[in-house]
């Protein structure tokens, strides 16, 4: 039973891997709650050194996606802010570093 537990185990942690670096996040969310019911039901007691290292190689590198998974959410958030911010107004700075907004050009309306 141990030896299955550690393979569902394994399994896991590979296809989150795989999930990761397909950005399917919905699978992610499915995955993480599947690793954590494996890792409370004791999946990873009684495993040999080998066992728990391969793991933790399966853990690290996904830790590593996700972080980096994260940096490029907060970039694409950012970017969606600033064009956002277009919207608003154009944004310049003045030659002492201050920040200065303009109003948007009103112009004819493009709706149809």
């Amino acid at each position: 039973m141990k030896m299955d537990s550690q393979a569902l185990l394994h399994d896991s942690l590979t296809a989150l891997h795989r999930a990761l670096l397909a950005g399917d996040f919905r699978a992610m969310t499915g995955l993480t709650q599947q690793i954590e019911r494996h890792l409370d039901g004791g999946a990873a007691l009684g495993l040999d050194a080998t066992a728990l290292a391969r793991l933790r190689c399966l853990a690290n590198e996904n830790a590593v996606l996700l972080r980096s998974a994260q940096r490029g959410l907060r970039a694409a958030q950012r970017r969606i802010a600033e064009i956002r911010g277009v919207a608003t107004g154009l944004t310049t700075y003045t030659a002492g570093g201050q920040r200065r907004t303009s109003a948007p050009a009103s112009g004819p309306d493009h709706r149809v």
